[in-house]
């Protein structure tokens, strides 16, 4: 009986130390999955940054392009009046021209 004590005892002892390295184990998970979800939430705030930053450049470029419609739509109206100006100068040139001179 005695000579079975010893061996109790060192698989005893070899059960503790294996109970050990697991509980280390699983805190050092612990651990990881607390620096994980951390590192996600960071991904989650980044993430909606750049969605809202989409959402803004969308709404410049959109803006950006009624502008140039709009200054399209300038230019086009002053080469017409550019026209009837120079229509209205070669009138008054022919004018001058035939009945003046």
């Amino acid at each position: 009986m005695q000579a079975l004590l010893p061996q109790q005892d060192a698989y005893r002892s070899s059960r503790a130390e294996a109970l050990r390295d697991v509980e280390s184990t699983i805190g050092e998970l612990g651990s990881i999955f607390q620096q994980l979800a951390h590192l996600v939430h960071e991904q989650g705030e980044v993430a909606l940054r750049i969605d809202d930053n989409m959402e803004d450049t969308l709404a410049n470029v959109e803006g950006g392009q009624a502008q140039l419609l709009k200054y399209l739509g300038t230019i086009s109206s002053n080469r017409w009046l550019m026209a009837k100006i120079f229509g209205l100068l070669m009138l008054f040139l022919t004018f001058f021209i035939v009945f003046v001179a």
